[in-house]
């Protein structure tokens, strides 16, 4: 197995909005909210009134890494909870070509909430079954049968938890890239260590950067190269990249597209960058392949336009 995913598994509801404000509540561009169930409903009744469906897609971070990987060709596999529900049934088909063998089933499927607006989104997440991840020995060695273990964020702490013991389990010759998220980067540094630690490419963007250590990119990048990361990879939205090192910074800029949907695009830009580490390329080329491979992602809604082997073979020369 090349890359094992770990992280939430949702089901992405796609809504082109003219505002962000409900009723009485108002989303902020770029911005993460967890709630309930009851917030949900009332909220995605004001969004029907308003909006317009653009589509429905699998969702999750890592899952959306998995997925792209596995569309790129690299053998892919995750571990997570999807409800014993229609939606957990959705959100597994639109894994094709990933191993699901070690998805759990429990209550309800995680759900998200997208709302587009100007090439912008806003995302309104209920957890739901995701709160319920935990591990087994047998999840144990699926995961050190691995290249890479990849992990993503849930909401519950207990999840963040059994990723945290987790690490211990891991065999020395797998690798560990990280995408935190906002809500993990609020978190900070000390309630990660475990995971940061074992880390070798680490994913995140500006604002998580801030978020997680107070500072900007290459400072921050810098404070968490003594936490135990070995390459830190900034997306800066249209300034590109950054990627450092101990003994490197390299800058990679963004591809110029027309953007219908930006969720899931550092997911994408993470895919990407992998697929080259998997294949010795270079840091450079692999933050050319992973901004490409966003560029690309960003054109269509949800996961319709992710980049396939046809698009890794334009790299071919360069891995």
């Amino acid at each position: 197995m090349d890359v094992v995913g770990v992280g939430a598994l949702n089901v992405d509801l796609l809504y082109e909005v003219s505002s962000l404000r409900f009723g009485s509540m108002e989303m902020t561009p770029g911005s993460k909210t967890y709630g309930t169930e009851e917030t949900f409903r009332t909220l995605i009744k004001e969004v029907e009134r308003h909006g317009q469906l653009a589509g429905r897609s699998g969702g999750g971070s890592a899952a959306n890494t998995i997925y792209a990987l596995s569309r790129l060709g690299y053998r892919t596999a995750f571990l997570g909870v999807a409800g014993k529900d229609e939606e957990g049934d959705f959100i597994l088909s639109s894994m094709e070509g990933v191993d699901l063998s070690r998805v759990k089933r429990h209550g309800r499927s995680g759900k998200c909430l997208s709302l587009l607006m100007g090439g912008d989104r806003s995302l309104f997440v209920i957890p739901n079954s995701n709160d319920l991840f935990s591990y087994t020995e047998e999840d144990i060695e699926f995961l050190n049968s691995s290249k890479f273990v990849h992990l993503g964020s849930f909401a519950a702490d207990s999840a963040l938890a059994s990723q945290n013991a987790l690490m211990d389990y891991l065999d020395d010759d797998v690798y560990v890239s990280f995408s935190p998220g906002e809500l993990y980067a609020r978190r900070g540094v000390q309630q990660l260590a475990p995971i940061l630690e074992r880390t070798r490419i680490m994913f995140l963007n500006g604002k998580e950067m801030r978020l997680l250590t107070g500072k900007g990119p290459e400072e921050g990048a810098r404070m968490l190269l003594d936490q135990g990361p070995r390459v830190v990879v900034c997306t800066l939205g249209e300034d590109g990249s950054v990627i450092i090192t101990r003994n490197s910074e390299i800058t990679v800029p963004a591809k110029r597209t027309v953007i219908r949907d930006a969720t899931g695009a550092g997911d994408v830009y993470a895919a990407g960058f992998l697929a080259g580490y998997i294949d010795g390329a270079t840091l450079e080329v692999c933050g050319e392949i992973g901004s490409a491979a966003a560029a690309l992602s960003v054109t269509s809604y949800g996961r319709e336009g992710y980049p396939d082997e046809r698009f890794l073979r334009r790299f071919a020369d360069a891995m």
